[in-house]
């Protein structure tokens, strides 16, 4: 696996995103574990609960009856519901029960813990069996649900630092493109004064040669990829100039500097009216033309499709190289990543910032097979 500084940013996210879920499974492994023992000895209480009771029942003189009622009378938390064997309901603890309709809501609460399963018997002086229905405390309750908080809480960190790691990356990325861009253009610009001014003097010099207008279209060229750098980190200015005719221009541009062994085709609809900056959307196909080159590597064929369809203009560039492999698809839009030793990984990074949050549109690679090429499309807002 190729490591690049995303592929380290996307390990850190994985490392926390890791930490947290072994937080959220260690939690609740332990409070499970703690609910099982306090379930245990509401179950052991009930049971002595339940004895005492019996005792009190079959007893035939006063003698241990005030340890039996004092273990009766402890019983404060363990809702329970004592039935004789004629389905009555002779006594009930630890419940709510409301002043009006009170018989209603202890048959209701009886159904209720009849459902639940948890049942003693109790032996009578007749011979006849009382039956004890209880269910757990109100504490046990509340702590049943306390696991789930604890997993809403453990998600909630996690969508946060996750969220904060993002865009503290996506803003020291910005930090870095601005600044990188800026001063590359001011870099460039010094040698590009001087050119113009070299080339001003051949063809001075030397009228008849074609090649000067040539090596004039470049420079120039050159200075508007300068300018476009130089502005990054602000706003573009947008037009509503025809879109056509910036793809046409970008496509004669790039007809005549991709050699003899590339086929350059297109087919352009007429009056495509999208509101966009000429110099970013040339840049953007520019960048895809060329990864299409690089991906060729010899004789082969680039398709430019651009159309209206319904609101949208679609823009499809495909061509017959290399293709992508599926397990790096995903990350060929990532800052950093590139697939070439002398790429700096921000071709595609760049083209999809300048689609997405300058023209409000998307970029993406809608088919690609390895040694069978790859297709990227471009869809923008038309303005009707």
């Amino acid at each position: 696996m190729k490591w690049d500084v995303y592929t380290g940013k996307q390990w850190w996210k994985a490392a926390l995103i890791l930490f947290g879920v072994i937080i959220g499974i260690v939690s609740l492994l332990y409070t499970e574990t703690f609910l099982k023992e306090l379930r245990a000895e509401e179950e052991r209480k009930i049971v002595l609960w339940a004895k005492a009771i019996e005792a009190v029942f079959l007893s035939e003189d006063d003698t241990d009856l005030a340890f039996y009622s004092q273990i009766i009378q402890d019983n404060k938390t363990i809702p329970v519901l004592l039935v004789n064997d004629e389905g009555e309901i002779i006594a009930h603890r630890n419940l709510d029960v409301p002043e009006s309709n009170p018989d209603r809501y202890l048959k209701r609460k009886l159904e209720e813990f009849k459902e639940s399963g948890q049942m003693l018997e109790n032996p009578y002086l007749d011979g006849k069996t009382n039956y004890l229905y209880y269910k757990g405390s109100s504490l046990l309750s509340k702590l049943r649900i306390y696991p789930l908080l604890l997993l809403g809480v453990i998600s909630v960190y996690m969508l946060i630092s996750y969220m904060a790691f993002s865009n503290a990356r996506r803003s020291e990325q910005n930090k870095v493109w601005t600044g990188m861009a800026r001063e590359t253009a001011h870099q460039i610009g010094t040698p590009l004064s001087a050119l113009l001014g070299w080339i001003t003097f051949l063809k001075d010099k030397y009228p008849a040669e074609i090649a000067f207008n040539e090596m004039e279209r470049d420079v120039d060229r050159l200075t508007s990829i300068t300018e476009r750098f130089s502005k990054i980190g602000s706003q573009p200015e947008m037009t509503d100039q025809d879109l056509s005719e910036t793809l046409v221009h970008a496509l004669d541009y790039m007809m005549n500097r991709l050699g003899k062994s590339i086929e350059l085709t297109s087919n352009i609809a007429p009056d495509l009216q999208g509101l966009h900056n000429p110099q970013l959307i040339s840049w953007v196909l520019e960048n895809l033309i060329t990864n299409a080159t690089d991906a060729i590597q010899g004789k082969g064929t680039i398709h430019v499709d651009a159309q209206l369809q319904g609101t949208n203009i679609v823009i499809l560039v495909k061509d017959d190289g290399k293709g992508i492999p599926n397990k790096i698809q995903r990350r060929i839009f990532n800052p950093g990543y590139s697939t070439k030793s002398r790429g700096w990984g921000l071709g595609l990074s760049l083209a999809k910032r300048i689609v997405d949050e300058y023209h409000n549109g998307s970029i993406s690679l809608i088919e690609s097979q390895v040694e069978q090429g790859a297709t990227f499309k471009i869809t923008l807002p038309s303005v009707l």
